[in-house]
This record gives structure tokens, C-alpha cells and sequence, in this order.
């Protein structure tokens, strides 16, 4: 039985959790050889998935802030698989959900450097090989909040604005090299991240949110799936909503 990612070898970000961890499990089900990468130990799904996918998932750390531990990456790829055709740049952190006269300056390079310099930085490592071997597939997780104004949170949501438009650029300049760039926003999603909302929080995420709830990451994972299949052959520079229609309102 063939899978729909046969032949496909990744590059996963934020591999330990949540959106991360769900993606690698289903990348790896597809037929994908995958390299999970997180600067954070593997949870016990990515761990019992790497001890049950030998051959074909490796974790590796990886800090996204630096380009010495992406090339890093890329050889642990390349010597364990080969060079990769997908990149899936899910690594992000959120904010202290502060407005601009409250939110610090260190905040502000921290969200940018994570949410916004790690995924430059992950493309710039594995586009060239992509272009060697003519055509890739990258898919970059920005936020809902990156597209659908929101009081306060300026960090997060500044710098998840900034991806979505960091993926059109890279989407239009290299499509000519069949390297399809995709940007992916989702909305409520359970997650570590969004676990550390207060209950007030969560009731006010969840009544912007028409279907009523937070979604579990593995309603997001089969979005990269689609975007990183042959399916996907005529899809770029698309902004693709997991949000439950937050973004409607």
C-alpha cells in the first residue's frame, strides 16, 4: 500500500508537541522520511513514534534562531535520508499578550526571532538543495491572529503577520524553481501553548471561534499532508485557515 507522501523527505519544526508532533506522526504514516526537529525533547507521542518508525524518523535539536544548527540539520538530513523536498516551518512561541505601550523590547525580538527569523532562516538552509533538484514543497505555520486584527498581543501577532507575508514573498520568487511555498493559520488549537490561557481567555478564544471549540492538532496535521503531497502540484502562495471560521468574523 502506497502512501500519499511516498518519496518525500522532510525537514519538521516544532516536532514535540502539539501541531509539531501530530504532523511528524502522519507524515511518517504517508510514507514520508521525516527529520522531527525541536529544541525541546521529544513528548512521549514523538518519542514512542521514533521508536516505532526506525528507518525512517530521526529527532534532531534544533535551535531555529541559528543558521550553524540549521545546516546542522540539513546534514543530519541529508546523511540520514537525503536532501529533503519538504520543509515544514511549525516552530513558534507565543507572547505575553501585552499592547504596545506594555510590551518589552526583548519580547518583541524574541516572537520575530522565533516566529519570523527561524522560518527565514530554515528556508534559506534547504532552498537551494530544493533548486539543485528542481522543485520542493515548504509550508510555514503563521496564526489566524497574523491575519485578523486582535487588541494586545502586539509580539505574537506582529510577528506571525510578518510570516504570512515572508511566505508570499518566498512563494512568488521562487515558484518559477517549482518550489511551492504554502502558509498555514490556524486558529484555537490544543496545544501546550495555548493551554496557558486563563479559563476567561479560553471562552473568549472559543466564541471567536463559529464552530464553538478548540480543535485537537490532529484536525491541522492532515492540512500539511495535502500541502506537501503531488496533490498539491498547481497550490502556492496560498494562506490556508485551520480555524474553526475565526477568520470570517
Amino acid at each position: 500500500m502506497t502512501g500519499r507522501l511516498d518519496g518525500k523527505i522532510a525537514i519538521i519544526t516544532g516536532a514535540s508537541t502539539g501541531i509539531g508532533s501530530a504532523t511528524v506522526r502522519l507524515f511518517v504514516a504517508e510514507g514520508a522520511k521525516v527529520v522531527a526537529a525541536d529544541i525541546k525533547d521529544p513528548g512521549d507521542m514523538l518519542q514512542a513514534a521514533v521508536a516505532d518508525n526506525a528507518g525512517s524518523l530521526v529527532f534532531r535539536t534544533l535551535d531555529v534562531r541559528s543558521e550553524e544548527a540549521w545546516a546542522d540539520a540539513l546534514g543530519a538530513c541529508v546523511e540520514t535520508f537525503g536532501q529533503p523536498n519538504v520543509l515544514i516551518n511549525n516552530a513558534g512561541i507565543g507572547s505575553s499578550g501585552k499592547p504596545v505601550h506594555e510590551e518589552s523590547l526583548d519580547a518583541m525580538r524574541a516572537n520575530f526571532e522565533v516566529n519570523t527569523v527561524g522560518m527565514f532562516l530554515g528556508m534559506k538552509t534547504v532552498i537551494p538543495g530544493m533548486m539543485e533538484m528542481g522543485g520542493g514543497a515548504i509550508v510555514n505555520v503563521a496564526s489566524v491572529w497574523g491575519w485578523t486584527g486582535i487588541k494586545n498581543n502586539v509580539a505574537y501577532q506582529t510577528a506571525k503577520g510578518a510570516a504570512v507575508m515572508l511566505s508570499k514573498n518566498a512563494a512568488v520568487t521562487y515558484a518559477p524553481n517549482n518550489i511551492r511555498v504554502n502558509c498555514v493559520l490556524p486558529g484555537y488549537i490544543d496545544t501546550p501553548m495555548s493551554r496557558t490561557v486563563t479559563p476567561e481567555e479560553a471562552q473568549m478564544l472559543m466564541d471567536f471561534t463559529p464552530l464553538g471549540r478548540r480543535a485537537e492538532p490532529e484536525e491541522v496535521a492532515p492540512m500539511f499532508v495535502f500541502l506537501a503531497s503531488d496533490e498539491a502540484g498547481f497550490v502556492a502562495a496560498g494562506n490556508y485557515f485551520v480555524d474553526g471560521g475565526m477568520s470570517a468574523l
